[in-house]
């Protein structure tokens, strides 16, 4: 995962980072990165069950063959759960 972060792209749009490189598989592998200022366990849960929930029902609509790392910092706990959906997929439709 450390060339995913020195050689790979990032798109973002606030609260929310992707980092991306192509892999050479036929699917895409998800990394998700709440940062550190956030404090509990809990809410660092919570951020990483929002993304894959959001990962797992757009994700046949994605392109295939990226590592995805999802970088989230803690104002993403107060986004409702179409507001994190459309900024997910507007950000993962610009990966190239």
């Amino acid at each position: 995962m450390q060339s995913l972060f020195k050689a790979g792209k990032r798109v973002s749009r606030f609260p929310i980072v992707l980092v991306y490189l192509p892999n050479s598989l036929s699917k895409n592998r998800y990394l998700y990165c709440p940062e550190r200022a956030i404090k509990t366990a809990v809410q660092r849960n919570r951020i990483k069950r929002k993304l894959r929930a959001v990962i797992h029902e757009e994700e046949k609509n994605f392109l295939k063959g990226f590592d995805i790392a999802i970088l989230a910092k803690k104002e993403m706990l107060d986004l409702k759960h179409g507001e994190l959906v459309k900024i997910l997929v507007s950000l993962i439709h610009r990966i190239q």
